[in-house]
């Protein structure tokens, strides 16, 4: 009996995504429940089309590189800080790539609409991965960041500052991952530029976000901010400012939103072909 292609398709989107997601768990690069998020989200992706699920796979590779370079130099200047490690969890996954998955379920769904879709979900993808590229680059680089809250300089890895090397990082991984979406085929080259500037815009929201929004706590003991709930010396922590409900996941969403709401809005001004 012949399958029909779209569940042939679906077969094989699954397969791909769950031996790629499942390798990354055992390379440490996402946990168990990560795993499992990425992928469906990458079975839909597959089904929206290999530009979509390729695209997708690019940017994972791109991501989890990052994160590996430096890394117990980087562990050892975030330590105290971050609430969560390297292992992206299924948080993590669906704050930094729900956006895609939504919007490739709309080109599965509606394929018309795909053509106008996949912009937005680039520049969702792309918003990201700069925002990754400036926290990774930003914290493996040996120098102090700067605060947008404060505005004094502030421990790296605290969400909100901004150094130079981070900024630049952030712009040249927005043209990198930009030009990927075009190679691939995702996107016309015409939407370059826009795809780009979107993530650009996201990443910078993200940045805008953490510094005046997002929940901020505090260890008595050890007099240090952070982001964990129990600090790494095993004491809870109290809350600090911010609003409580506004994590570094909620805020990674809204950078991913920013970017998409920025690439519609410019497709309806500028249209690209």
């Amino acid at each position: 009996m012949t399958i029909p292609p779209p569940i042939s398709t679906a077969l094989l989107g699954f397969a791909a995504s769950a031996g790629i997601a499942f390798a990354a768990r055992r390379a440490q690069s996402l946990s168990t429940s990560g795993a499992l998020a990425a992928t469906v989200g990458g079975t839909v992706s597959m089904m929206a089309g290999w530009p979509w699920g390729g695209f997708l796979v690019v940017w994972f590779l791109y991501a989890s590189l990052l994160s590996r370079v430096g890394h117990r130099r980087k562990a050892q200047r975030t330590d105290g800080i971050v609430a969560k490690g390297g292992r992206r969890d299924a948080g993590q996954v669906f704050a930094n790539g729900g956006i895609y998955f939504l919007l490739a379920t709309i080109a599965v769904v509606m394929p018309h609409w795909a053509p106008t879709v996949s912009v937005v979900a680039a520049a969702a993808l792309v918003a990201a991965g700069a925002d990754t590229s400036a926290t990774e680059v930003g914290t493996w680089w040996r120098g102090t960041p700067f605060s947008l809250r404060t505005w004094s300089r502030v421990q790296p890895g605290t969400s909100g500052a901004v150094s130079a090397v981070g900024s630049v990082a952030l712009v040249v991984a927005a043209l990198l991952l930009g030009g990927v979406a075009v190679i691939i085929g995702l996107i016309p080259a015409g939407a370059l530029w826009l795809t780009a500037a979107s993530g650009v815009v996201g990443a910078f929201t993200d940045t805008v976000l953490g510094a005046t929004t997002q929940s901020r706590r505090h260890c008595d003991h050890c007099r240090e901010a952070t982001e964990q709930p129990v600090h790494r010396c095993g004491t809870p922590t109290r809350a600090d400012g911010g609003w409580a409900w506004m994590t570094n996941d909620v805020v990674n969403l809204f950078c991913t939103l920013a970017a998409a709401f920025t690439a519609a809005a410019g497709q309806y001004l500028l249209p690209v072909g």
